[in-house]
């Protein structure tokens, strides 16, 4: 800690007041900010947070449009299948937080009837809200004091108090400070404000400073270190994986597919696959005799990045004739190329399709 950081701390009131009164101006016009319909704009809130968590505002839009004409109140979701709430959030990526969310909003119809709570202790209880999630719902959709802190805010705290280190090593200074600045009053305008001045202007890399209205009280600035504060985490190096698929493809245009049980993608489902680390696996191709079909196998592997996991695909394409068509394996599934769109389906296993020319 630094000798500048009282002085910070001190000046919380210009801050705040900078902070809101740039926000009003500078806010973006966010499809989860509409207030049009103010007894579903917590509920807006919460299907944002929800899809935030781990993806960019700029990923989220179009997919927040899509599930809130789909479903714009809590009720209406409630009453949704497992599977159409998927086929919705195909794409997002992390599939818990869906599965969360269908489960948070049967509760909230059941028990709340239907309105988002704005009790900490009844938020903090539901399925897929932590501490973030709850501060943030409480602070954007009901006014309250809550600290929020996502990962923007405490790259704006860090750099305002000019904190050396890794957001990780001061993560208890940073949770302090952001408590001491916090606001009682207009909370919905000023945490709001932090993350937009993360997203916009106090970016990881290259801040651009002369446009924040905070220039004058930061500290990095004023000690020139803006550009190295906070230090970057050194990225842990992925695990690599490999699989191979299947792409068996009937001459009734259909296609076989299997749905997923394990954690990562689960209940999405994809081409019959068998993941392999160094040697690769040959079970799956047990699933049809070699003497009646020939297995074409891809030139390139399909790549797939996940948060700790490199996966790297190759695909092995059989064309199948109706007689040929009976698997004696129920986790898998025949399923008709125009009705596709039915089941939610893994990224690589729509990539490999479009390449394919399937859909």
């Amino acid at each position: 800690m630094n000798k500048f950081y009282h002085e910070a701390i001190n000046s919380k009131v210009i801050f705040q007041n900078s902070l809101i009164a740039w926000f009003k101006k500078n806010k973006r016009d966010l499809p989860w900010r509409d207030k049009s319909d103010k007894r579903n704009y917590p509920y807006r809130i919460m299907v944002s947070e929800f899809m935030l968590q781990q993806t960019t505002v700029k990923t989220v839009i179009p997919y927040f449009n899509k599930f809130i004409d789909k479903w714009n109140n809590i009720e209406s979701l409630s009453k949704a299948s497992e599977d159409e709430l998927l086929m919705y959030w195909q794409g997002l990526g992390y599939y818990s937080r869906a599965r969360n969310l269908l489960k948070t909003s049967i509760i909230i119809s059941r028990e709340f009837d239907g309105i988002v709570p704005r009790d900490r202790k009844e938020l903090i209880k539901l399925p897929g809200i932590g501490d973030y999630t709850s501060a943030a719902i409480l602070a954007i959709a009901y006014n309250k004091a809550s600290v929020v802190i996502d990962g923007n805010i405490k790259r704006v705290i860090s750099r305002y108090l000019g904190l050396r280190g890794t957001l990780e090593t001061n993560k208890k200074i940073i949770e302090d400070a952001a408590s001491l600045l916090s606001v009682r009053k207009n909370n919905e305008n000023y945490s709001q404000a932090l993350m937009e001045l993360g997203a916009l202007v106090c970016k990881p890399k290259s801040p651009l400073c002369n446009l924040c209205p905070a220039t004058k009280l930061c500290i990095s600035f004023k000690l020139k270190i803006q550009n190295s504060v906070p230090e970057i985490k050194k990225s842990i190096k992925k695990k690599k994986l490999f699989c191979s698929s299947i792409l068996a493809v009937a001459d009734n245009k259909k296609i076989l597919l299997q749905k997923r049980v394990s954690r990562i993608l689960k209940d999405q489902w994809e081409l019959p696959s068998a993941e392999w680390e160094e040697k690769e696996a040959k079970e799956i191709f047990k699933l049809f005799p070699s003497t009646q079909l020939k297995l074409k196998r891809s030139k390139e592997l399909y790549k797939h990045i996940f948060s700790h996991i490199e996966l790297k695909t190759r695909v092995y394409h059989v064309n199948v004739k109706s007689s040929h068509m009976k698997i004696n394996n129920t986790k898998l599934k025949w399923v008709s190329l125009n009705k596709l769109g039915n089941y939610p389906t893994t990224l690589i296993c729509r990539n490999i399709l479009k390449d394919y020319g399937l859909i």
